[in-house]
């Protein structure tokens, strides 16, 4: 890949964004495409995740529109990654797809060169960094025609990403120094193990939860189409977020303390399925590809003009904010405890208790804090395991040792973390392609494990957990969580 992607806010603001403004030109063009076309708008929507009902429904589609059957024959349709170490591999293919369409049609249309540019919402430098690139907002185009790039519905008022005080919308993940720990992934940067395809699979990976899952919902709210897997790639919007998420990744790669995974499962995988995107003109057969073409030196490594401001590291730089606790393979995962039964949450934040084993709890705790070269090191994480729910986006607050019947906004203190469930409604479908298991998250306690241990509110028995529902949680659309367990992860100081 030749072109060089650039931060959207350095480009120039409205339509004096001309990269932005060629966008709107292409997308306009794309978009009057019928689905059947591999490279139209739809088409390309339909690669992240189709539901044909769910098209008609809000107008995408009329209801007798054909469909092509390579969108529902397992072949380009539905074939978004997500709760999986394949989740950053595959939508950096699809990108690069989604570029080279755009920017023939671009070349086609002015003349130009073009390249996606990515939204940097993260550059504390930038005191608008949260505001959306005002292309984005505007109703027309600089000719009075309507914009293409509000055309698909958002939050209602959406203008600015406004996370509220329990999201904890931050670069949080750029300090795992691992991409994948342990054999099934429940831990680490890039998500969880699985050989094979696998749309929504177990685990989701510390870049996916948070920031890819938070913005979405941020955009989306209850009525925009960000917030649903089926439906978000129609929103121009996306491509410029999934750009960004894709710059993170650069840039952890290229720091040091930081460990790639070099399984051949992800590199060659996954194997049972290649994942395919169209080529420009859209003729057969199409664009396969794995994790190792993604890669540097690959045929879809992407370039860009800064891995630096908004990412929380600077590549070449080893900025280790965490202890380094040697190799991800001599790393072990160990759980040390579970709740009893599964958990519903409604309306109204629900408890549970963690029974922990405190022999093994004990020894985690004394280890937490070790930074000499070669001493024991842990940290603890809390795992929520086959969660399912109808909502597309559903927000959860996680508390632990809450005080009983307290308002949990009063208590900051027992806050372990929050979690956007993006796309919860795909992986709980039991007549889905994984037959509804859901999806699981894991949050690290260690610094919270370490606060309570100070002020002696940590029982080695056992652990109070609350969750509290947020957007799109309700009585009519609860989410239930199948195990809540506490997960002990051991290496040596390196």
């Amino acid at each position: 890949m030749n072109t060089i992607r650039q931060d959207v806010a350095t480009l120039g603001s409205g339509w004096n964004n001309k990269v932005l403004l060629n966008y709107a030109l292409a997308m306009r063009e794309l978009d009057k495409l019928p689905i059947t076309n591999r490279n139209s708008w739809k088409f390309l929507g339909a690669i992240h995740g189709f539901d044909r009902q769910l098209w008609v429904e809000v107008n995408v589609l009329g209801d007798s529109d054909p469909v092509p059957k390579d969108l529902t024959n397992f072949t380009y349709g539905s074939q978004c990654q997500h709760g999986s170490w394949y989740f950053l591999s595959w939508h950096r293919g699809y990108l690069a797809a989604f570029e080279a369409i755009v920017a023939a049609k671009v070349k086609e249309l002015t003349g130009d060169d073009w390249a996606l540019p990515y939204w940097n919402y993260l550059n504390s430098k930038n005191p608008d960094a949260r505001r959306a690139p005002e292309a984005f907002l505007a109703d027309t185009l600089p000719d009075g025609s309507p914009n293409p790039l509000k055309k698909y519905p958002r939050r209602q008022g959406f203008t600015t990403l406004r996370p509220n005080s329990l999201d904890a919308f931050s670069l949080a993940a750029m300090q795992e120094n691992d991409f994948q720990v342990g054999n099934d992934g429940s831990i680490g940067f890039g998500g969880g193990v699985t050989g094979n395809f696998a749309q929504f699979a177990r685990w989701t990976g510390d870049l996916e939860n948070n920031p890819h899952n938070t913005v979405h919902r941020l955009i989306g709210g209850g009525e925009g189409f960000m917030a649903d897997p089926y439906l978000a790639a129609l929103d121009p919007i996306f491509w410029l977020h999934h750009c960004n998420v894709d710059r993170l990744w650069e840039a952890w790669m290229n720091t040091p303390g930081k460990t790639m995974v070099r399984d051949p499962r992800w590199l060659d995988g996954p194997a049972d399925r290649r994942f395919i995107m169209p080529t420009v003109g859209g003729s057969d057969p199409g664009m396969k590809f794995t994790g190792r073409d993604t890669l540097k030196d690959g045929k879809l490594h992407p370039r860009y003009a800064d891995l630096s401001i908004g990412t929380g590291v600077k590549p070449g730089v080893e900025a280790v904010t965490r202890v380094k606790m040697g190799a991800p393979e001599q790393q072990n995962i160990e759980p040390i405890g579970a709740n009893r039964s599964v958990v519903t949450v409604g309306g109204a934040p629900v408890r549970t208790q963690v029974d922990l084993d405190r022999q093994a709890t004990s020894t985690g705790i004394a280890a937490m804090g070790a930074t000499d070269l070669g001493q024991p090191v842990t940290r603890l994480y809390l795992a929520l395991e086959s969660v399912r729910g109808s909502a597309p986006s559903p927000q959860l607050a996680v508390y632990i040792n809450l005080p009983k019947d307290s308002d949990p906004q009063q208590h900051p203190e027992c806050h372990a973390g929050s979690l956007t469930l993006f796309g919860l409604n795909v992986a709980s479908r039991p007549d889905g392609g994984h037959g509804g298991h859901g999806l699981g998250y894991t949050i690290d306690i260690t610094d919270l494990a370490q606060r309570l241990t100070d002020a002696g509110d940590f029982d080695p028995d056992y652990l109070r957990v609350t969750l509290v529902p947020g957007e799109q949680v309700s009585a009519d659309k609860p989410v239930t969580v199948e195990r809540i367990s506490v997960l002990k992860r051991s290496g040596i100081v390196s």
